[in-house]
């Protein structure tokens, strides 16, 4: 057995083999903001086509909730989902236009 044991050879303890530590870089405290971009008049033409259908959407949803007559529920439903269609298209177009309105929860910046 003693010529067993001299023939096995043990390997000295390693040292242990970590991964490299990665650092992140902090974030400025106070970052710049963007400088705003002045909007063109197609743009500002869209933002008042959006707050038009907003408006014409709260005056559908105070006509609904005044209404009792069931044909006139009806087309409101309609006229109500016409106009949701209607503020989704503007809101997508401002988005990927970049637009930042803050009168518009969907387009605070």
């Amino acid at each position: 057995m003693s010529e067993l044991m001299e023939a096995v050879q043990y390997a000295p303890p390693t040292e242990s083999v970590t991964a490299p530590v990665i650092k992140s870089v902090p974030k400025p405290k106070h970052e710049k903001r963007k400088k705003s971009k002045r909007l063109s008049r197609e743009d500002i033409e869209m933002v008042a086509a959006l707050e038009a259908v907003r408006s014409d959407m709260e005056f559908l949803h105070n006509c609904f909730d005044q209404t009792t007559e069931p044909i006139l529920v009806d087309s409101l439903i309609y006229e109500l989902k016409a106009a949701n269609l209607k503020y989704q298209y503007y809101i997508c177009q401002c988005k990927q236009k970049g637009i930042v309105c803050g009168d518009i929860p969907e387009l605070r910046g």
